[in-house]
Protein backbone atom coordinates (compact mmCIF):
# COMPACT_ATOMS: atom_id res chain seq x y z
CA UNK A 1 0.00 0.00 0.00
CA UNK A 2 2.91 2.35 0.70
CA UNK A 3 4.06 2.04 -2.91
CA UNK A 4 0.61 3.07 -4.18
CA UNK A 5 0.56 6.07 -1.85
CA UNK A 6 3.96 7.19 -3.13
CA UNK A 7 2.78 6.84 -6.73
CA UNK A 8 -0.39 8.81 -5.96
CA UNK A 9 1.61 11.58 -4.26
CA UNK A 10 4.02 11.72 -7.20
CA UNK A 11 1.12 11.93 -9.68
CA UNK A 12 -0.52 14.67 -7.64
CA UNK A 13 2.71 16.68 -7.67
CA UNK A 14 3.11 16.16 -11.44
CA UNK A 15 -0.43 17.41 -12.08
CA UNK A 16 0.11 20.42 -9.82
CA UNK A 17 3.24 21.38 -11.77
CA UNK A 18 1.34 20.96 -15.04
CA UNK A 19 -1.77 22.96 -14.05
CA UNK A 20 -0.66 25.37 -11.31
CA UNK A 21 -1.59 28.97 -12.15
CA UNK A 22 -3.12 27.96 -15.48
CA UNK A 23 -6.56 29.11 -16.59
CA UNK A 24 -9.17 26.34 -16.34
CA UNK A 25 -10.93 27.77 -19.40
CA UNK A 26 -8.14 28.37 -21.93
CA UNK A 27 -4.98 27.02 -20.27
CA UNK A 28 -2.99 30.24 -20.38
CA UNK A 29 -1.10 31.68 -17.41
CA UNK A 30 -2.94 33.19 -14.47
CA UNK A 31 -1.66 36.36 -12.84
CA UNK A 32 -2.46 37.38 -9.31
CA UNK A 33 -4.25 40.74 -9.03
CA UNK A 34 -5.63 42.59 -6.06
CA UNK A 35 -9.36 43.32 -5.87
CA UNK A 36 -10.20 45.42 -2.83
CA UNK A 37 -7.32 43.95 -0.81
CA UNK A 38 -8.21 40.38 -1.85
CA UNK A 39 -5.78 38.61 -4.16
CA UNK A 40 -7.54 36.82 -7.02
CA UNK A 41 -6.26 35.13 -10.17
CA UNK A 42 -6.93 36.58 -13.63
CA UNK A 43 -6.17 34.92 -16.94
CA UNK A 44 -3.58 36.72 -19.04
CA UNK A 45 -5.43 35.74 -22.23
CA UNK A 46 -9.21 35.44 -21.79
CA UNK A 47 -9.27 37.74 -18.70
CA UNK A 48 -11.40 35.28 -16.72
CA UNK A 49 -11.24 35.73 -12.96
CA UNK A 50 -10.74 32.70 -10.72
CA UNK A 51 -11.17 32.58 -6.97
CA UNK A 52 -9.53 30.31 -4.45
CA UNK A 53 -11.35 28.82 -1.49
CA UNK A 54 -12.83 31.54 0.70
CA UNK A 55 -12.25 34.41 -1.72
CA UNK A 56 -15.84 34.57 -3.00
CA UNK A 57 -17.13 34.93 0.55
CA UNK A 58 -14.51 37.60 1.27
CA UNK A 59 -15.55 39.59 -1.83
CA UNK A 60 -19.24 39.22 -0.94
CA UNK A 61 -18.56 40.37 2.62
CA UNK A 62 -16.71 43.45 1.35
CA UNK A 63 -19.54 44.31 -1.01
CA UNK A 64 -22.07 43.85 1.78
CA UNK A 65 -20.16 46.30 3.97
CA UNK A 66 -20.07 48.80 1.11
CA UNK A 67 -23.81 48.44 0.47
CA UNK A 68 -24.58 48.78 4.19
CA UNK A 69 -22.61 52.04 4.27
CA UNK A 70 -24.43 53.32 1.20
CA UNK A 71 -27.85 52.43 2.58
CA UNK A 72 -27.03 54.09 5.90
CA UNK A 73 -26.75 57.43 4.09
CA UNK A 74 -30.38 57.18 2.98
CA UNK A 75 -31.87 55.81 6.20
CA UNK A 76 -33.93 58.20 8.23
CA UNK A 77 -34.00 57.83 11.95
CA UNK A 78 -37.43 58.08 13.49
Amino acid sequence: MVHQEKLAAKEKERLKELHYMKCPKCGMNLVEIEYRSIKVDRCSACEGVWLDKGELKAVADLDKLLLDKLYSVFRTEA
